[in-house]
């Protein structure tokens, strides 16, 4: 005969959510290294925002000019240059819902069937929206995450149900100043200096073309935008991409490997990252380049250049127990009216930005070997 199950308050079940998800959010911060590097570097904000949307100021150049003196007659020149933007970001709230029948935990005998129910239900919510938000940061195709910003500039995401232009564009400096491309409600075509930097594999391929010779022009090119900022130190690429790049250090790797003691050099924990210069590159699951959102450029592969001390990141909310405070908070237990099901709500208000776009950049056609 089965046992009759002493049953599981949703109340408890609540409770031993609460108790993990720090963990849980922590392996997310882990999983996914720009928001880990956003909170590291502390460019994390709590602070409850005034209204819907949080402005930034975006400075692109010196406010005054020089006089060069000769004779000690000249007039110096004075007057104010133009050159503070202030650029807007919206956090979109979202929620994870997911309904837990009664039947369940009615049923539930002791810890291991707590521990099953976990698993099967919070446990993988928790996952689910994790992987949707990876999704959408990365190429904006994130299922019903659709205002979450995006890194891909080839397409759009919608934080307060107006479109906005994702960041990364995979064009020249030229082409993105002529476009006119609004992004963090500033126009490149308008405001100087607000472009990031790009650079494309030749079709000849990855190898043929010496791709980790264009993958250092980039990098260089965004390090030479912020003196006290550091260079880039994150890079996140497409896995055809990433393995080139590793096929390309094989011969390296091995010799130093051989010449030094232990082989400082050689890439180790691959699937955590290996070394770019001074940067991490990982390769991004989320980045599929045959999904059509991708325009002809990063078709043939794309590697994003991120200097994270310039990116930051803000939540929305102040109260746990009511609006949460936006960072994959847990909400619930609510009893559906006329059916025996518990829902629970997970909560993101969350919203990334950067203020220095020209210190992060792209590769493209790095997937061709």
């Amino acid at each position: 005969m089965p046992t009759v199950g002493t049953g599981i308050s949703p109340d408890v079940l609540a409770t031993a959510l609460q108790e993990l998800m720090p963990a849980y959010s922590e392996l997310f911060s882990k999983w996914h290294p720009v928001l880990d590097r956003i909170i590291n570097k502390g460019n994390m904000d709590r602070s409850t925002l005034k209204g819907p949307f949080r402005e930034f100021a975006v400075v692109t150049g010196g406010p005054g000019q020089v006089t060069q003196i000769v004779t000690g007659s000249e007039v110096v020149a004075g007057g104010r240059n133009q050159n503070a933007y202030r650029g807007d970001t919206y956090a979109p709230r979202l929620i994870y819902a997911f309904d837990v029948p009664g039947k369940d935990l009615a049923e539930a005998n002791g810890e291991m069937d707590l521990a099953r129910i976990i698993q099967h239900y919070p446990e993988l919510a928790l996952s689910d929206f994790h992987e949707r938000i990876a999704e959408q940061f990365a190429q904006g195709t994130g299922t019903g995450v659709g205002g979450f910003v995006t890194l891909n500039g080839d397409t759009t995401y919608s934080p307060n149900g107006a479109a906005r232009q994702g960041p990364i564009r995979f064009e020249s400096r030229v082409a993105q100043e002529a476009a006119g491309v609004s992004r963090f409600g500033l126009d490149s075509g308008t405001v100087s200096g607000w472009y990031n930097q790009w650079a494309d594999v030749p079709a000849a391929g990855f190898a043929a073309s010496n791709g980790r010779s264009i993958m250092r022009d980039v990098y260089f090119k965004c390090a030479r935008q912020m003196k006290t900022m550091g260079p880039v130190d994150l890079m996140l690429g497409d896995e055809a991409s990433y393995l080139n790049y590793l096929d390309s250090l094989d011969t390296q790797v091995r010799i130093i490997s051989e010449t030094t003691k232990g082989g400082d050099r050689a890439p180790k924990q691959v699937r955590q990252g290996i070394k770019f210069l001074d940067a991490d590159f990982y390769l991004e699951d989320s980045i599929d380049i045959s999904n059509a959102v991708w325009g002809a450029a990063a078709t043939d592969g794309v590697i994003y250049y991120l200097n994270t001390a310039v990116w930051f990141a803000y939540t929305l909310g102040h109260n746990a127990s009511r609006e949460t405070k936006g960072d994959f908070a847990v909400r619930g237990p609510f009893r559906i009216p006329e059916q025996d099901l518990f829902r629970y709500e997970i909560v993101l208000n969350m919203g990334i930005h950067t203020n220095q776009l020209r210190a992060n950049g792209a590769v493209t056609g790095s997937a061709v070997p």
